[in-house]
């Protein structure tokens, strides 16, 4: 609060008055140049901790991304051998559960991230104080860490459901065969928020370099079963006729950029 003290004497001309009057207006003007120069210099002070805590809170998600890329090859085996154990169940009715070419493990590892210094920053407005352009690239990599813990909380409870099985009965050869091919179904669910889970992976080390190498194209291939080339020959003129008949109601094959997704055409011309 700025505090304007009276005179101590009545002015005795109209010079004592304006020299008066500058007095107070110099005063309050320096006043005011010190307040805003310590909030200028205290707002620095709030950028500055907060992008260190965004570094650090940066770099553990490298570490968890890392560990989580890792994550996925043996929880993707894990699904894959319960699939196997159901298809062998399925197609040999009646085998006892030790015959079977495996045991249902339902294994997997929550990926979850750190959003702690960013909703700080949010909730205490320190981001209105940081430049546009440096929000907005902070703000996406969060919701790409967010859409990964998503797809990955979606097959965490894709698996749940599927293990259901075993509060009544933890025998899958006691299951019969409408029980049997749900089971299947759910488990193709969790393959399925699973194979989501390794695309939003895959984005963001191509989104954000200073990421680790992500779940490669390669990896999540594993996952769906893709016609043979002999069939994919086969299959080209069909092919060719619904690619057309795409074209024809406008559409325009796209890819991800750091910039968000964009027409393959102007992509390459950018290169």
């Amino acid at each position: 609060m700025l505090n304007v003290h009276p005179a101590h004497h009545a002015a005795n001309s109209w010079r004592d008055f304006f020299v008066h009057i500058a007095t107070i207006v110099l005063g309050l003007c320096i006043a005011v140049g010190l307040e805003q120069t310590v909030e200028f210099f205290h707002h620095r002070y709030l950028v500055a901790e907060t992008r260190e805590a965004l570094r650090v809170e940066r770099e553990e998600n490298h570490r968890l991304f890392a560990r989580y890329v890792q994550d996925f090859h043996w929880e993707t085996a894990a699904l894959e051998n319960d699939m196997m154990v159901l298809d062998y169940l399925q197609q040999h009715p009646g085998t006892p559960q030790e015959k079977l070419p495996g045991y249902l493990s339902w294994r997997w590892a929550r990926s979850t991230f750190n959003h702690v210094a960013w909703d700080s920053a949010r909730q205490t407005s320190v981001t209105a104080l940081m430049p546009q352009s440096e929000i907005t690239r902070d703000a996406r990599l969060y919701e790409e860490l967010q859409i990964s813990t998503d797809s990955d909380d979606a097959t965490w409870i894709a698996i749940n459901n599927a293990r259901r099985y075993t509060f009544h009965d933890s025998d899958p050869s006691h299951l019969n065969p409408t029980q049997l091919a749900e089971e299947i179904e759910l488990v193709k669910t969790a393959l399925m928020d699973h194979y989501n889970h390794g695309i939003a992976m895959d984005h963001i080390p191509g989104l954000f370099p200073d990421f680790p190498a992500g779940v490669s194209v390669t990896d999540m291939d594993q996952l769906p079963h893709y016609p043979d080339p002999q069939t994919l020959k086969a299959l080209a003129p069909a092919h060719t006729l619904t690619d057309d008949r795409l074209k024809a109601a406008g559409f325009v094959p796209r890819v991800m950029t750091p910039d968000g997704w964009a027409p393959a055409s102007t992509t390459s011309e950018k290169k």
